[in-house]
């Protein structure tokens, strides 16, 4: 059974909102870019950063995605008279009726997959930041009790806690790199297959960027 234009356009609509959201966290909401600082975004240095969760290949696709949707969104062909006063379902509905490819089943499945493990290596790691803080808050309690009683033993509890403090933080961080830092590595990669699959479309069809830009102007749900 084939899909109908209007089934893809919703099944397309919160895959291009994904995925525009994602090129401007990286690189800005903005207009395009002039040729002379068309490199200012430096993928080769965002790749090299151990900590960036991106690979060069992806913050190609992410700063490629964010040039096309700025190119679609400010081609003045892609306004319409009207467009000010259209509600959230007006723009919807024109959006639905546009003529939109499917991005990839697998890529959206892996996307998907990724997002979700990511969220959940996440929530394990907010969790162990929050037992720490509320362990540090007590320690902390406790030696300010200390050094009211007795200087000398305030200080030395004082510096205990510092140090429990500087260590628990380089065990956070090293396990987050562990654990989470893999997990937003594939996150992006798989946001990155999705433009690949979609950026296009915006930049080709400007009506098309305009309107997603229009839903996230407005923030309609």
């Amino acid at each position: 059974m084939r899909n109908r234009p209007s089934a893809i356009a919703a099944c397309c609509l919160a895959t291009m909102l994904s995925l525009t959201s994602a090129a401007q966290a990286q690189f800005g909401h903005r207009k395009p870019p002039p040729p002379s600082s068309a490199q200012r975004i430096d993928c080769q240095a965002i790749a090299a950063n151990p900590m960036a969760g991106m690979d060069l290949a992806t913050c190609e696709k992410m700063k490629e995605a964010a040039d096309a949707y700025n190119s679609g969104r400010n081609d003045p062909s892609g306004a319409r008279p009207g467009d000010e006063a259209m509600t959230c379902d007006d723009i919807k509905a024109e959006f639905m009726r546009q003529p939109i490819a499917r991005p990839d089943r697998r890529h959206v499945a892996e996307a998907q997959a990724a997002a979700s493990d990511f969220q959940g290596k996440m929530a394990v790691e907010q969790a162990k930041v929050a037992a720490a803080t509320v362990e540090l808050s007590a320690e902390t309690t406790a030696a300010s009790a200390a050094g009211m009683a007795n200087p000398v033993a305030g200080r030395a509890a004082d510096q205990a806690v510092e140090a429990h403090r500087r260590a628990t933080e380089a065990a956070l961080n090293a396990d987050a790199k562990v654990n989470v830092l893999p997990a937003a590595r594939r996150m992006n990669s798989g946001a990155g297959e999705l433009i690949g699959d979609m950026s296009a479309q915006l930049q080709n069809n400007p009506r098309l960027a305009h309107l997603v830009s229009m839903i996230q102007e407005k923030r309609c749900r």
